[in-house]
């Protein structure tokens, strides 16, 4: 029984470290967007990949596969397609999106 709340205070430091650090990349992404840093777009590419990363890692320390978060992300993104005009520029986007995730993951 020792080991088990071992194992979950482990689980627990590991989930609350990865929202800290979730929380923090976000923040220094709406900073550089307040400050209108630009000018470094590979600092934004970065934090953005950063904040793919954690919430992967996230994910799983929750119990979800990366296949099903996948899963999820094209469902998601094929349902809002669908319920977009798709002249809409918003639209097109998420199909544009959709369509990368799909090749990319070849789902």
């Amino acid at each position: 029984m020792f080991n088990g709340d071992l194992d979950i205070t482990k689980k627990i430091k590991i989930i609350e470290r990865l929202k800290s650090q979730l929380l923090s990349n976000i923040s220094m992404l709406y900073s550089n967007m307040v400050e209108a840093n630009t000018s470094d777009s590979n600092e934004n590419i970065d934090i953005l990949a950063d904040i793919i990363i954690l919430s992967y890692l996230l994910s799983d320390k929750l119990g979800v596969s990366n296949e099903a978060l996948d899963i999820k992300l094209i469902n998601k993104l094929r349902l809002a397609g669908l319920q977009n005009d798709q002249n809409d520029e918003w639209a097109k986007e998420i199909i544009k999106l959709s369509k990368h995730l799909n090749k990319s993951r070849h789902i």
